[in-house]
């Protein structure tokens, strides 16, 4: 009996952390919608030190090269709780030729680049890929709660 009872509390803890897990993901795309949503007057504009530079450095004579911390645009959004949340902006002129997001989906879902962008992996590597879109990686992540982990991760 001993044992049937220290299994089924494992069980439950188990689906409560599940659960909570679940809620903290569900809350936190509820935010980001919000954050996308949200009318740009929430939005204030932060200066920063490349907003300093000279007008000579400024215009025509920059705009072929290629793009620096000056043209990065900041703006913050305060929250009711007083916490702040910021966006960054890049623009970047393609001229008229069509760009790919293909580069930067292949950076983002390939496990052996996964630990250069993202700082609580250790260690990633492919473990089988069944066709373009379907792959099994096995991440190892030296960050968070728990301390340390191994996760088996399924994309499709």
């Amino acid at each position: 009996m001993v044992t049937t009872f220290t299994s089924q509390i494992i069980v439950d803890s188990s689906t409560r952390l599940k659960q909570s897990w679940y809620s903290a993901l569900i809350t936190a795309e509820g935010q980001f919608r919000q954050f996308l949503t949200s009318p740009t007057s929430q939005w204030k504009r932060v200066s920063h030190t490349a907003d300093r530079i000279s007008p000579k450095q400024k215009g025509k004579a920059r705009a072929a090269s290629v793009p620096e911390l000056a043209d990065v645009v900041v703006h913050r959004n305060s929250s009711k709780a007083g916490e702040d949340v910021y966006r960054m902006v890049l623009e970047v002129s393609t001229g008229e030729e069509q760009v790919s997001l293909e580069p930067w989906k292949t950076v983002l879902t390939t496990a052996e680049l996964q630990q250069e962008w993202d700082p609580a992996v250790e260690d990633a590597h492919l473990v089988e890929m069944f066709d373009r879109n379907t792959r099994i990686s096995k991440t190892n992540y030296s960050l968070g709660w728990p301390a340390k982990y191994v996760s088996t991760s399924v994309f499709k």
